[in-house]
């Protein structure tokens, strides 16, 4: 602790700075008014039992006590952190109070001009939609709050489209929208979630494993109210789809990313220009994606191009092989 002299007067001016007599402090910490005055004037120290009280009646840290004086870090961060609760406040209770005007007003109008609810129920699962977004939900958690956003804000969405469906007949495309909603939902917050996790290395091949399951769905779904070629919608789906797993589990391995790169546009390379002759193949068809005349693009405009880009992307794969092979050559040394 500092000398006498200098705490004596740290308790003044923080005393003074209160608006409080030595009487005042006196009470409050149920010492006689003459020992606050010894204090103050360097005669002696408070004894140890009264340093938590002294500080609550002067707001001030302990440290700052120990320390005779003001902490000025510890004080801005504090004041930081009052603003951020009050700007927080007030971001979350500002639309809180405006959606429920809006509400209130949209009820009372249906009823007055319609005499019943019809396109209230709409309003409402509008702003209970909006309302997750802006301000959220997570302001009434305190952890996990990217998780309680992402559902909040699907299930919201899901009960739109649901109400939309009921109002419009839409029992066909109600689920269609839910799940595509939802593969974009994974592809977004579910890997960020599960980098969070122990599977953080597999994040990738799941989001593109899980949004493959839900696009063969949807194809169910479409289906049911819509007969087409499903056998071959399902395996052309899986021809997309195979790729992005493969390349997401090369990049679980760790090597050099300049040849994961490289493997991964050597694969999509591919993909792409077999693309027609496996949708020849699956749908039955007799395009020609492959005749190749620089002299006639008029007949020969889709395999000119194929050949354009695909000697693109294995060049650029050359490439990335070699910058990933010269960088693994260097660390090696």
């Amino acid at each position: 602790m500092t000398d006498k002299k200098t705490f004596g007067s740290f308790i003044k001016t923080k005393r003074t700075e209160k608006n409080y007599s030595q009487k005042d402090l006196a009470e409050m910490l149920f010492v006689t008014e003459g020992a606050v005055s010894k204090w103050e004037r360097g005669l002696s120290y408070p004894d140890i039992t009264l340093i938590a009280d002294i500080c609550r009646a002067l707001d001030i840290s302990e440290h700052e006590l120990i320390t005779a004086s003001t902490d000025t870090d510890v004080r801005k961060i504090e004041h930081e952190a009052r603003k951020f609760r009050v700007i927080r406040s007030t971001w979350f209770w500002v639309p809180t109070i405006s959606y429920a005007v809006a509400l209130l007003t949209c009820f009372i109008c249906n009823l007055a001009v319609n005499h019943t609810l019809s396109w209230f129920f709409i309003v409402l699962t509008a702003l209970v939609c909006a309302y997750t977004f802006v301000p959220s939900v997570t302001y009434f958690f305190k952890s996990k709050k990217l998780l309680v956003f992402s559902v909040s804000t699907y299930l919201s969405i899901c009960l739109l489209l649901f109400t939309c469906a009921v109002y419009t007949n839409g029992r066909y495309w109600f689920p269609v929208a839910c799940i595509g909603t939802l593969m974009g939902y994974i592809l977004i917050f579910g890997t960020i979630l599960l980098s969070k996790t122990k599977l953080y290395r597999f994040k990738f091949v799941i989001a593109f494993t899980a949004v493959l399951a839900l696009t063969i769905l949807i194809l169910l779904c479409v289906y049911s109210w819509r007969p087409f070629m499903l056998e071959s919608a399902i395996l052309i789906t899986i021809y997309a789809y195979i790729p992005l797993i493969f390349c997401a589990v090369i990049c679980m391995f760790n090597f050099d990313g300049f040849l994961k790169a490289g493997i991964c546009t050597v694969v999509a390379s591919c993909v792409y220009y077999c693309m027609g002759y496996v949708t020849n193949s699956l749908f039955g068809l007799n395009e020609n994606h492959y005749e190749i005349d620089f002299h006639n693009w008029a007949q020969c405009v889709t395999g000119n191009v194929h050949l354009i880009v695909i000697t693109a992307m294995l060049f650029i794969s050359a490439l990335l092989f070699v910058i990933g092979l010269l960088r693994v050559k260097k660390y090696k040394k």
